[in-house]
């Protein structure tokens, strides 16, 4: 998780969350209400969105600068600033991160496992 904050810390500007793109069918991945701390949230300047299931689904989120696991094991692929190649880091589960510095870029990509 160290290692994550610390490849997060040197990203990117801000954004607003951006609409969440449709999953393929075969992903049991999907997007609920922020009302358990067991769902993996993503959180930005615009709020927070959560996500419950395993499965993967590509996605747009922008400004990321908080992340809790919850009781998911997660791989998020993301553009860490403007410019930069896409890269990905796995987390465990209940793990929080706080990016410190310039927020993730964009989040392109999500699974739980």
């Amino acid at each position: 998780m160290k290692r994550l904050i610390t490849r997060l810390a040197v990203v990117m500007t801000a954004g607003a969350i951006a609409a969440v793109l449709p999953a393929s069918s075969a992903s049991a991945l999907n997007r609920v209400s922020c009302t358990e701390t067991g769902y993996l949230t993503l959180h930005n300047a615009g709020g927070s969105l959560c996500f419950a299931n395993a499965g993967v689904q590509s996605v747009a989120i922008y400004g990321v600068d908080q992340i809790w696991t919850g009781n998911n094991k997660v791989t998020l692929e993301y553009v860490p600033r403007l410019g930069a190649s896409a890269t990905s880091e796995t987390v465990e589960k209940w793990s929080y991160g706080k990016v410190t510095g310039d927020p993730i870029h964009k989040i392109t990509r999500i699974r739980v496992w």
